[in-house]
């Protein structure tokens, strides 16, 4: 059973403000978007499972419907599109996304306004930019959670298929020690 949560008139209508900003479509799923943004600011991870698990899978994988605390995770393997990074690293992974968006025929600065992570179309390599030339844009490094926030973002809006499994290194800070996971996006 949930629990029931009274709100003003005045909160529910900036509830309902809020949810047209981020995108959601329910009350409750636009407080757990809140919720799990402000825990992130303040580095913190939850002690259930926060994606809602869909099932084990054959190989004994956590399968998330929705992406778990990625915090000291490291990528076991991931294809984008049918193809795979030419890293496997959570920027590896985003890098090649926004390839795959870009060649559905956008230009630098197109591109760059595309982007919610900071980017610019110059080449700038200060303040954790990084100049990729294949795109002709510098982005700055982004958290594990956050490149695959906008991966699973840039992959729902352009239909690219992505799949990630992913391990949670030995931390007691990790979600998940040891465990290894599974999320997808685009499909």
């Amino acid at each position: 059973m949930m629990p029931v949560i009274r709100l003003n008139d005045a909160t529910f209508v900036d509830l309902k403000t809020i949810s047209t900003w981020i995108g959601t479509k329910t009350p409750s799923e636009t407080i757990d978007a809140i919720v799990r943004d402000k825990m992130e600011a303040l580095d913190l991870e939850r002690d259930i499972d926060s994606g809602a698990l869909g099932s084990n899978n054959p190989e004994g994988d956590l399968v998330f419907e929705k992406a778990p605390g990625l915090s000291f995770t490291r990528i076991l393997s991931a294809s984008v599109d049918n193809g795979k990074p030419v890293k496997v690293n959570w920027a590896g992974l985003l890098m090649k996304v926004i390839s795959a968006v870009k060649a559905k025929g956008m230009n630098g600065e197109k591109l760059v306004t595309e982007l919610q992570i900071p980017a610019k179309t110059s080449e700038y390599t200060q303040d954790g930019y990084k100049y990729y030339p294949d795109l002709g844009v510098s982005i700055q490094g982004q958290s594990a959670m956050d490149a695959w926030k906008e991966v699973s973002r840039l992959a729902q809006k352009y239909g690219i298929p992505v799949e990630v499994r992913f391990q949670w290194r030995e931390n007691k800070k990790a979600q998940h020690p040891g465990k290894v996971g599974v999320i997808r996006a685009g499909r």
